[in-house]
């Protein structure tokens, strides 16, 4: 198997650069929306693991009270603490998403205040990405 050599680059200027600091803006601003909407999801899974609950000890109830053979009202029990445990854990991540969504949020700030104004200078100036350091050495 051979391996092609590398491509000569074409100067320090990229007419397509891949990633720009506008795309990891928006992506922030995008990725602290999802994780919010995360934590509206976790919220619905633990209301519905609430009214399973519900249904589960009635139920649980009603094979009691008939006295029903076998190992039915065990497995019941069993369903009733796996619904308390995953109604626990997505409380906890509903608690938890919030601060992940503004840790991200923040990022996106931070990165904003700090290049954005070099991109918008790089971008007035008619390029892409700016020049590297060598470059303006010389």
């Amino acid at each position: 198997m051979t391996v092609s050599p590398p491509r000569p680059g074409h100067g320090t200027q990229y007419a397509d650069a891949d990633l720009t600091i506008y795309d990891v803006i928006e992506a922030d601003a995008d990725m602290a929306e999802e994780i919010m909407e995360g934590a509206d999801d976790a919220r619905s899974a633990a209301e519905g693991c609430e009214q399973l609950l519900g249904h589960l000890e009635a139920l649980h109830a009603k094979v009691v009270e008939l006295k029903v053979p076998g190992v039915l009202e065990g497995m019941i029990a069993s369903l009733i603490d796996q619904a308390g445990t995953v109604k626990a854990r997505a409380e906890a991540v509903a608690a938890a998403v919030p601060a992940a969504s503004e840790a991200i949020a923040t990022a996106g700030a931070n990165a904003s205040a700090r290049h954005k104004p070099l991109a918008d200078a790089v971008r007035d100036a008619g390029h892409t990405a700016p020049a590297e350091r060598d470059y303006h050495n010389e």
